[in-house]
């Protein structure tokens, strides 16, 4: 069985730092780093808007995925902020060997907004987290597990998500 988990949050959450936690601790896992899917400079060379070029990553994500999944990984994750069209976009990619996780990186307001790690936020990076929480993106509807973790180090979050994914794979495969 393959696990596609899509780490969700804001911005700033963490999703990124997690998922390669967790790409490195899990057995036969494979990350899938969503925004160098396609560059900035790919962008404006092709001129597209910021949206556009978010669109492309995803279509090409989706094509990484199915091309992955019959290549045995346990595990395939990536990292994106996810809204209702993309839950049931992904949701496509279950079938009878394959289940579509979502967990949700769902810290507090005022600890997203700081400067965590080596991230400097751009005003742009503060008001679009804002933005975010208030689209619900740290608590959607459609999500496995939601962390709150403020006051977690990165370690600690993927503990708790791996203690999940051996209760939830456990469960499945019953």
């Amino acid at each position: 069985m393959t696990v596609i988990l899509n780490i969700n949050g804001p911005i700033n959450a963490g999703k990124s730092t997690v998922s390669k936690l967790l790409e490195q601790q899990l057995e036969n896992a494979l990350f899938i780093e969503v925004d160098n899917l396609m560059s900035d400079a790919e962008e404006k060379k092709l001129g597209i808007t910021m949206h556009k070029g978010w669109r492309e990553r995803l279509k090409r994500l989706d094509k990484i995925i199915e091309q992955r999944k019959t290549e045995n990984f346990s595990y395939i994750i990536f990292a994106y902020p996810m809204d209702e069209e993309n839950y049931r976009r992904w949701c496509k990619f279950a079938d009878l060997n394959t289940v579509f996780l979502n967990i949700t990186l769902a810290p507090k307001l005022e600890v997203c907004l700081q400067n965590r790690g080596t991230r400097s936020l751009t005003e742009w990076e503060q008001s679009r987290i804002k933005a975010m929480y208030e689209a619900n993106f740290h608590a959607p509807l459609h999500s496995d597990l939601i962390i709150d973790n403020s006051r977690q180090t990165p370690q600690q979050t993927v503990a708790e998500i791996k203690a999940f994914l051996s209760e939830r794979t456990r469960d499945e495969n019953s």
